[in-house]
């Protein structure tokens, strides 16, 4: 039974990512490939969470990025003079309101499959690198060709790696018995977060509690036990954060399959964070196809009336509610038949230090009611 679980969830962990991967079309900027020297940047205390699965190239593609492209990937952020820094740093800089230099990273796997330990783990030492390792704790060591073992995990925590919650069980969340009341369906999710959380801290002597949510679903009853447990919730929408962002609900750019691409990897690392004053719905569970959302951005956006917002590779309505305040409402008549899906929404940067970068905001949707 072990091993057909294991299999099982393989398969579903590598199903879920396209779901969230919503490509945007935004056009390589010519400087994407230079940009501005860090000496000479404005300082707006923001950065990338840049999510990978396994770095191999006998994986399912939609979770994994080759070893050489992911080489790609680290060679660019050095060629460019980015600041890796480990995740807990960058969000209590960002908790405290402390600043950060421009573009400014943080490197992080989940499910601690092999492939980190054999292939990433080597080329983040040499660049004397921190990343991040979401564990889901009773995966851990079950498979030696797909999971790495405690030892291997203890070897990178050693060298510098932050060792990060992923549950016990990589459940579905969002998937409630119907026979359980919302007190027992909690403590289920309770359980899969504190006994993760033991269990890497008595492995590894390292507890940050920082969660990234199995399959990046969450909604805000999750995201109040989150808080209350004292953890920051980690997801899998894309787009930078800032010191205003959801720390209960931060967003990821992923970076596997299709997304692996040197022609839109300078523009997601390069993005910069919005504002965001409120959204309505403030959940993303939805029991529709199509459902709307209210925003209201806030701060300085030369260019907000250069609004887009796409929805599977579409451009979808944007009504303006209140220009001055930036408000607006997202609509799209396009049909989303999939359990994950999100709107993207992008203005490009102003002139000066902003131009050839783009403002990137991920509106995340999830409906339960359909299965993976």
């Amino acid at each position: 039974m072990r091993h057909a679980y294991q299999s099982k969830l393989f398969f579903t962990l590598t199903f879920s990512l396209y779901a969230y991967s919503i490509p945007l079309f935004i056009p390589l900027s010519a400087n994407a490939q230079n940009p501005e020297p860090l000496s000479d940047s404005v300082n707006h205390a923001q950065a990338v969470i840049l999510q990978y699965h396994h770095v191999s190239t006998s994986t399912p593609l939609i979770t994994s990025i080759a070893p050489e492209d992911f080489e790609r990937h680290m060679n660019y952020l050095s060629e460019n003079n980015f600041n890796i820094l480990p995740l807990e740093q960058i969000l209590g800089n960002l908790q405290n309101g402390e600043e950060l230099d421009d573009f400014t990273a943080a490197i992080t796997f989940d499910d601690a499959y092999l492939s980190v330990y054999t292939e990433a783990f080597p080329m983040l030492q040499a660049l004397n690198w921190p990343f991040t390792v979401f564990v889901t704790t009773s995966l851990v060591g079950s498979n030696e060709q797909l999971y790495a073992s405690w030892s291997q995990i203890r070897e990178m925590a050693e060298a510098g790696a932050t060792i990060a919650n992923h549950t016990v069980n990589h459940p579905y969340f969002l998937d409630r018995n119907e026979s359980d009341s919302e007190s027992a369906w909690l403590e289920t999710i309770r359980n899969e977060i504190t006994l993760a959380e033991e269990k890497i801290f008595q492995e590894t002597e390292q507890s940050h509690r920082l969660l990234a949510y199995p399959y990046g679903e969450y909604e805000p009853r999750i995201q109040a036990l989150v808080e209350e447990l004292g953890f920051m919730g980690i997801a899998q929408h894309s787009g930078p954060i800032n010191a205003n962002s959801d720390f209960t609900a931060l967003p990821r750019f992923p970076l596997s399959g299709i997304y692996v691409s040197m022609n839109t990897f300078p523009n997601k690392v390069r993005s910069l964070a919005f504002t965001l004053d409120s959204i309505t719905p403030d959940s993303p569970i939805t029991t529709g196809l199509s459902p709307s959302v209210e925003i209201n951005f806030s701060g300085e956006i030369p260019r907000i009336n250069q609004l887009t917002c796409f929805n599977n590779n579409e451009a979808i309505n944007i009504e303006v509610l209140d220009a001055e305040a930036m408000s607006f409402r997202i609509t799209t008549h396009i049909e989303n038949h999939s359990r994950r899906f999100r709107y993207n929404c992008t203005v490009p940067g102003a002139e000066g230090k902003y131009e050839g970068r783009y403002y990137w905001y991920s509106i995340p949707w999830v409906n339960p009611a359909i299965p993976e």
